[in-house]
């Protein structure tokens, strides 16, 4: 009985060595794949694969308030470039359109009137030949 003890101890050690080794494996390859895996990123690049292209220059944004970017006889595409659309547009009895401009979208900033926050409103009038004949603005503690 006791040569039958000793090989199933020998079995069982032959059989632990052998997993012992699968699980190094195991590992060894695991670790290998994940730096495989969080290195090639670091790697990529797009360079290479466009032509090179001349870097296009965006023009600087219009800081000056929105009053100061009009001209009198501007067109409506030249405003449409300086103010950007219109929140809303009317026409009155002459015929002649106005586009209004607003910074409504503050009033979602938390605590804004609360805090003296002002809403700048803006109109345009455009005479019948559709350029800027005038325009009015007003500046207001809520909308």
């Amino acid at each position: 009985m006791e040569h039958v003890h000793v090989e199933g101890c020998l079995g069982q050690v032959i059989i632990n060595d052998i997993h012992k080794r699968t699980m190094k494996r195991t590992l060894a390859a695991s670790l290998l794949v994940s730096t495989a895996l969080l290195g090639l990123p670091g790697c990529a690049t797009d360079q290479g694969q466009k032509p090179d292209q001349a870097k296009k220059t965006e023009p600087a944004k219009d800081d000056r308030p929105m009053e100061q970017r009009l001209t009198v006889g501007m067109s409506k595409d030249d405003v449409r470039k300086a103010l950007g659309d219109p929140g809303g547009t009317s026409v009155n009895s002459d015929g002649e359109e106005s586009w209004t401009y607003s910074d409504r979208a503050k009033a979602f900033i938390p605590f804004y009137t609360v805090s003296g926050g002002k809403f700048h409103h803006l109109i345009v009038l455009f005479d019948k030949d559709n350029k800027v004949k005038s325009w009015s603005s007003n500046t207001t503690s809520s909308y």
